[in-house]
């Protein structure tokens, strides 16, 4: 499968093309400094720019079946458009190129959950909500950008991002809260995201996963 794939540089990204790469897919990228992505570089077509370059998204998204984007910042606390704004981007570059799977990462503590979830209810909304208040409301802009679209869309909301392996078992909720939302590896979330891109079940819906 030919994947565009945003978001290449970061450790989720990483792991993408690890795997697709394994799996036989031919990868396109979009990467500000190709020499982040070290030996991987020599193993996709990279093409040079940011996803707030309108035209730079759709040099990569030309060619593609699916596009997989893990844009983001980490756990920085400043204010930012990079989620809403480059994913808009994404989306008509999309609709420029008649690309219609698109699979986007998000969190699980962005929608807080029941109080009947006890510690995570208490970690989302008096830890991780004021903090990240900043990312978190234009993250939340990028999903409604995203479910307002007219694209084969899933949001993939995963639990908090550890450096652990691909285990393949993970736990999943489509359209629901997922309970024990406490942590999951971005090698697992890779598999996911490339094992689901043809996923029908999954379409314009989101999905929670932690392991």
């Amino acid at each position: 499968m030919r994947l565009a794939l945003f978001g290449a540089t970061g450790g989720t990204g990483n792991r993408i093309i690890e795997q697709a790469v394994a799996a036989g897919d031919k990868v396109t990228v979009l990467a500000r400094r190709p020499e982040s992505l070290g030996e991987l570089a020599a193993q996709v077509d990279v093409v040079v720019g940011d996803a707030l370059d309108p035209a730079a998204v759709r040099r990569t998204v030309t060619g593609s079946e699916a596009v997989l984007s893990a844009l983001g910042i980490g756990m920085k606390r400043h204010a930012t458009t990079l989620y809403s704004q480059g994913t808009a981007n994404i989306i008509a570059a999309m609709g420029e190129e008649g690309v219609r799977r698109l699979l986007v990462v998000s969190t699980t503590s962005l929608e807080i959950p029941s109080p009947r979830q006890f510690g995570e209810h208490v970690v989302a909304k008096y830890l991780l909500h004021p903090i990240l208040r900043k990312p978190y409301s234009d993250m939340a802009l990028m999903e409604k950008n995203v479910r307002e679209s007219e694209l084969d869309w899933t949001i993939v909301r995963a639990a908090r991002l550890t450096d652990g392996p691909m285990t393949g078992t993970y736990r999943t909720a489509v359209d629901r809260k997922l309970t024990g939302c406490w942590s999951t590896s971005r090698s697992d979330l890779a598999h996911y995201l490339r094992t689901h891109v043809a996923d029908h079940t999954t379409f314009r819906s989101v999905v929670e996963m932690a392991k």
